[in-house]
């Protein structure tokens, strides 16, 4: 199973370690396509606005290849994540 997983990456980085911890429970059932969101080492300034279209595009394509969607949306989006 392909599962893609949604946090909110420019909302805030304090919620990485709840997402490391939601990433490793969906390994249990398949193949997390978005491991890369609890990532404690991503850095917010990386994600610049010039990069927007291309992380939009590889998001959407994931969310099409995914079998199941996981998102935690306790912190709000603050990039491109508001396509879900």
């Amino acid at each position: 199973m392909k599962i893609y997983f949604a946090g909110s990456i420019r909302g805030g980085r304090q919620d990485a370690a709840l997402y490391r911890r939601i990433i490793a429970r969906c390994r249990e059932y398949g193949t997390v396509l978005t491991e890369h969101v609890g990532d404690p080492s991503l850095s917010v300034l990386e994600q610049g606005k010039a990069q927007d279209g291309a992380i939009y595009r590889q998001d959407t394509a994931w969310i099409r290849e995914a079998d199941l969607l996981v998102c935690e949306a306790t912190n709000p989006s603050l990039g491109v994540g508001y396509e879900l």
